[in-house]
């Protein structure tokens, strides 16, 4: 193990199996060399709360996202692979004042830039709640909360005014909002600051 993560090569069907009985939280990774309907390699993320599986895609090198699930991938990951999966722990959110700030580094963060405070969150889907039926119902409030103040009027900063949560917490939020592609964020300037 290093610091990056768990090396979950030994197969993804009995990795997921025993980061479901450690109840383990995270994104799981691989790299794939061919998968139907993606042209080229592409990457495959698994998030894991509690050892659950609550998303899984598929991403292209242009950054395309492709919705997957755990049983194709892990009938590809039987047939074509193993694969080298790494599971990169997440603590779970389970309060206010608690921070997931162990997401992604900061310096690397594809979406820091999103994430200015004058931009401004959109929704663009319906959140399926089934989806998040694993995690804590702290962390489903939270998202509630969070989706209810998104108006795409309110910049980040307002909506950061106007919740409880620490600011960590919300851009923390807001990520897996953009992941599981229930927002987009607007960084164009409307007007005033």
């Amino acid at each position: 193990m290093d610091k990056k993560g768990i090396d979950a090569s030994l197969g993804l069907k009995f990795s997921l199996e025993l980061f479901k009985r450690y109840r383990q939280n995270g994104t799981l990774y691989a790299e794939l060399a061919r998968v139907p309907g993606v042209r080229g390699h592409c990457m495959a993320f698994i998030q894991l709360v509690k050892g659950e599986v609550v998303s899984a895609y598929l991403e292209d090198k242009q950054g395309k996202r492709y919705p997957s699930d755990k049983d194709i991938l892990c009938r590809l990951d039987r047939e074509k692979g193993p694969f080298e999966w790494t599971l990169v722990h997440q603590p779970l959110i389970t309060g206010q004042h608690q921070s997931a700030r162990g997401l992604r580094p900061q310096s690397s963060d594809p979406l820091a830039s999103t994430m200015q405070c004058s931009a401004v969150p959109k929704i663009i889907a319906a959140l399926s709640w089934e989806r998040l039926s694993a995690q804590a119902p702290e962390q489903r409030e939270a998202l509630y909360t969070l989706l209810a103040t998104i108006n795409g009027e309110r910049t980040v900063a307002n909506i950061k005014d106007m919740v409880p949560f620490s600011r960590d917490l919300i851009d923390d939020l807001l990520r897996l909002l953009l992941e599981l592609e229930v927002i987009v964020i607007s960084t164009e300037q409307t007007g005033g600051s």
